[in-house]
């Protein structure tokens, strides 16, 4: 009879033999998982990364995308020694901070106002800053042009014709009246970014300084306005990074008056009336807008960490109290009324106005006797249905494949605790610290020079695909927070009984979290409805959608079209948001969630 052992587990008394088997066999379990998450954050971190370093390698390239020749500073010289680019980085910075400046006047008394004070109507000012967001910043900028040009603005005819001047009294073409359109449409996320910092302060500075026979004014300005740096200080560099990004105002207000900022000589740069497109002075001039989001986030942090000083909201006494505004109720009430009537009112009526009439008049007895639909009428005829369509597509399949990767990215940074997580978080996020037309310009290079592999250029799908990438950050921010809510052990529960991880979470954990899936899928369904920069660097004809189309009629100064267009467009997104809504709703009332 042998000797050898019988028991199994009597091998691992024997060194050397099985031991090592063992050992091998969990390096190769842990080996498959990690190769798994490891493969997925390689494959994200290239969707991710590659635009990125596509911008910068592309600084380095002349002539165009395929056909560029050994790397070269050529295009560096080119910028920074050109006295142009230091006069576009001063309007830049005087843009950006004109911007920062109207959005803080109006947002910071706002926020305050709504969750400070016992201000009248706060249901009704909540909804309308949400849908403040819904209107596109160009079409908001159209109608301010309408009001305020030189040229055309209603208000400007109606002044010149009752105070009998020569001169236009108004004009929007300038830096200030960029800023103050651009700034007016960064309100709403300012004030949803400050909301929890003033509705979470302890009103026992405030009351002690009433006490003292301060006025509300005078302790706005010295106790809630510094007890809240450094949620203004969040706002403004996230705001300030956006402002030097932007193109919509910039471009629609500036370029008619010859003012560039880094965002537009960026765009004319691949899209040129005449002429090359010119990618490597584009990489170069983006860069330098990196480097200035860079400088912002450094000052950012330094003031964070100072942000001890500042706590208001302590574990002893602290009782959450409404101030009284007493007499100064209806100055409230009218300073509100007077930032919708900016925001939304005046624009939307005026593109209202200006899509009923044949061209556009000021307000009189003889142009309503021209109202018409005409122009609601031949919308067919002049956009046809191919920019609906483009449309429908981009804003169903961009936000759902960006949704898809936010789910699988989140649920591994969350559940799992490989350490590669927290690269594939950061990867994850880096798309919200590019500016969109950076990422656009980016896109179309590589699809310029990859375009017999991979046919994508000029078509819907490069749209898609930039949006989806773009707004990556949105959704994992949503679905971290989500998953974070819901315990392991349900997960557990379900392998316990022998499903696999996949059907697991396709049957447990998805249902669970459906309405942080669905808010971020409508949030970024919206963004990309609203968006036109990407769309604008990336179409060709046959891949328009409604935004791009409305921006090439305006070019072209059809302006009763494009306010139908644009009146059109705005109902749209309205009706979209309450029908999804209430379907999802209906929806998720009849689902039963499989234990």
């Amino acid at each position: 009879m042998s000797s050898e052992p019988s028991d199994i587990s009597a091998l691992d008394s024997l060194p050397g033999v099985q031991r090592p088997a063992r050992a091998w066999g969990r390096v190769r379990r842990l080996t498959l998982g990690q190769f798994v998450v490891g493969a997925l954050t390689l494959v994200i971190g290239f969707v991710v990364c590659v635009p990125v370093v596509t911008v910068f390698l592309m600084s380095f390239r002349k002539g165009l995308p395929g056909r560029a020749g050994a790397l070269t500073l050529a295009n560096y010289r080119e910028v920074f020694f050109d006295p142009f680019t230091y006069h576009v980085l001063l309007n830049t910075a005087f843009f950006a901070i004109c911007t920062l400046a109207v959005t803080l006047l109006f947002a910071v008394p706002i926020v305050w106002l709504l969750y400070r004070t016992d201000l009248p109507y706060r249901r009704t000012v909540y909804l309308l800053m949400t849908a403040g967001i819904l209107i596109p910043t160009f079409l908001r900028t159209i109608g301010w042009i309408l009001l305020l040009s030189p040229q055309i603005g209603l208000v400007n005819q109606l002044a010149m014709r009752l105070l009998g001047l020569q001169e236009p009294p108004f004009s929007l073409y300038n830096i200030p009246g960029m800023a103050f359109v651009q700034g007016i449409s960064f309100v709403p996320a300012a004030f949803f970014m400050l909301s929890a910092a003033y509705s979470a302060m302890d009103p026992a500075l405030e009351e002690a300084a009433y006490a003292s026979g301060v006025s509300k004014i005078r302790t706005f300005c010295k106790i809630n306005l510094p007890i809240t740096v450094p949620a203004i200080a969040a706002v403004m560099v996230y705001l300030l990074m956006t402002a030097l990004s932007v193109f919509e105002a910039p471009a629609i207000l500036g370029l008619p008056s010859g003012i560039f900022v880094l965002s537009s000589l960026i765009y004319f740069a691949v899209t040129p009336q005449v002429g090359l497109p010119k990618y490597g002075l584009a990489g170069a001039y983006g860069l330098i807008m990196v480097v200035l989001g860079l400088v912002a986030s450094f000052l950012y942090f330094r003031i964070v960490r100072e942000s001890r000083k500042y706590v208001v909201v302590t574990g002893r006494g602290y009782r959450p109290k409404l101030i009284e505004l007493g007499r100064y109720k209806s100055v409230a009430v009218a300073f509100i009324l007077v930032y919708f009537l900016f925001e939304i009112f005046l624009p939307f009526a005026v593109l209202i106005w200006a899509s009923l009439l044949p061209y556009l008049q000021v307000p009189s007895l003889g142009a309503l006797s021209q109202v018409t639909l005409t122009n609601y009428r031949n919308i067919p005829n002049y956009s046809g249905l191919r920019p609906f369509l483009n449309t429908l597509t981009l804003i169903s399949f961009g936000p759902a494949l960006a949704m898809a990767l936010s789910i699988v990215i989140s649920w591994i940074v969350v559940r799992t605790r490989f350490r590669v997580r927290g690269f594939l978080d950061a990867f994850a996020f880096l798309p919200h610290a590019v500016p969109h037309i950076l990422f656009a310009v980016a896109l179309a290079y590589l699809a310029l020079v990859y375009r017999t592999v991979i046919p994508i250029y000029g078509s819907i799908f490069i749209i898609i695909i930039a949006h989806a990438i773009s707004y990556i950050s949105y959704g994992t921010r949503a679905m971290n927070s989500a998953l974070i809510q819901i315990h392991p052990e349900l997960e557990e529960a379900g392998r316990a009984c022998g499903a696999s991880t996949v059907r697991v979470v396709g049957r447990i954990t998805v249902p669970l979290v459906s309405a942080a899936i669905f808010n971020g899928w409508l949030w970024i369904a919206l963004l990309s409805y609203r968006e036109v920069t990407m769309a604008l660097v990336l179409y060709s004809p046959g891949s328009e959608v409604v935004s791009t189309l409305i921006w090439k009629m305006w070019g072209s100064a059809y302006v009763p079209q494009v306010s139908a267009l644009g009146v059109v467009m705005i109902l749209i997104v309205l009706i979209l948001v309450m029908v999804l809504r209430s379907v999802f709703l209906r929806v998720r009332a009849g689902t039963h969630v499989p234990g």
